[in-house]
């Protein structure tokens, strides 16, 4: 019997085919630098102090020229890697949630690793289960927890650290923090009286969140301390939402209706545009004042009154709170509340004259 050899000729394409299968790894690095493992390792995972500079250069050098890449899943299994924090937050559309995330990206400095997802109320729990399958050691919740004891009881149970924005009727279950919403609702209801204002428009989200009623029971404690007139409309929480109602709004200024607060500046900012395009001049013919002072607020035609929330305090704080959690996992619980900082007057609104 004949035996045949079989020869493969290797075009380029193989061949770089190859090369790509074959990937660069930590040893490579170590030999090309001429360096040990470790100090590879080291140098890699931001622990160089002890390392003279041309070393440091030689291994950075090393690695970007073969192009090399960490393996996240054997440092996780090392326990090498940085903690994985994931921050879930209602919509990647609102400024303030994108302020939110920029602060704790800006604030991380290297120590942690960040993953950003939107969670609609549907996906809420697959959401979640999908941030525990990619090995989240922790999370930061922006948003309503659904299902609360059922999510911190699973959390727990995999060891993922929570920290819940603005959410206190979690406190017990997670860390909490929170802003002064009361006292925000207040500001602008004082606001609106010393404007001499006497009748005016609430715009609710359809869906009411603890900070949202917060908001509210502020504003009405001030608002309602003397006789006046309050109108409330419920629309989704979203510039659409504020469009959406805007000729309800104008049926209630042919009313009397002076003023409108709308409990977020995409609600005021969609009002507003709504208004202008049925001919309600703002702030002649109605005044509105949004909360939370985003980017936006300063930029549009007229310029939104608002109150500023510590979104830059808010996400540094609650980056520190769930890593605070991982190194102490047995600590009690906490619950912090940040201060509103103030009322922002722009040229939405209007004193009302005698």
């Amino acid at each position: 019997m004949k035996r045949y050899r079989c020869l493969y000729i290797l075009n380029e394409r193989d061949k770089f085919m190859i090369e790509k299968a074959k990937r660069p790894s930590i040893k490579d690095v170590a030999k090309l630098a001429g360096v040990s493992i470790t100090t590879v390792s080291q140098i890699l995972n931001h622990k160089s102090e002890r390392f003279p500079r041309d070393t440091i250069e030689r291994v950075i050098a090393a690695k970007n020229q073969l192009g090399y890449i960490p393996n996240k899943s054997a440092q996780k299994l090392r326990g090498t890697a940085k903690p994985l924090i994931g921050v879930l937050v209602p919509s990647l559309r609102n400024p303030f949630f994108a302020d939110l995330m920029q602060s704790m990206e800006e604030h991380a400095n290297n120590q942690v690793e960040l993953i950003f997802q939107a969670a609609k109320d549907a996906d809420f729990k697959a959401n979640i289960e999908n941030l525990v399958e990619r090995g989240v050691n922790g999370l930061v919740i922006a948003r309503t927890v659904e299902r609360a004891e059922e999510t911190f009881t699973f959390l727990k149970q995999h060891g993922v650290a929570v920290t819940v924005l603005d959410q206190a009727n979690d406190t017990g279950m997670a860390d909490v923090l929170t802003t002064d919403d009361y006292h925000g609702g207040q500001l602008v209801g004082e606001f609106l009286v010393n404007q001499g204002h006497q009748s005016v428009a609430l715009i609710i989200p359809d869906i009411v969140t603890n900070n949202m009623q917060r908001r509210i029971d502020g504003f009405k404690n001030q608002w309602l301390a003397e006789t006046r007139q309050l109108f409330e409309i419920k629309t989704v929480l979203s510039k659409h939402g504020g469009l959406a109602v805007s000729a309800k709004v104008a049926q209630l200024v042919s009313s009397g209706v002076t003023a409108a607060f709308t409990l977020n500046d995409e609600l005021g900012i969609g009002l507003s545009r709504g208004l202008r395009n049925i001919g309600v001049k703002i702030p002649t013919d109605l005044s509105i004042i949004g909360y939370d002072n985003t980017d936006y607020s300063e930029f549009v035609n007229p310029a939104l009154t608002t109150v500023t929330q510590p979104v830059w305090q808010l996400g540094q704080r609650a980056l520190d709170m769930v890593t605070d959690r991982l190194k102490h996992p047995s600590m009690p619980y906490q619950a912090e509340e940040l201060a509103v900082i103030r009322l922002v007057e722009r040229e939405s609104t209007q004193a009302l004259t005698n």
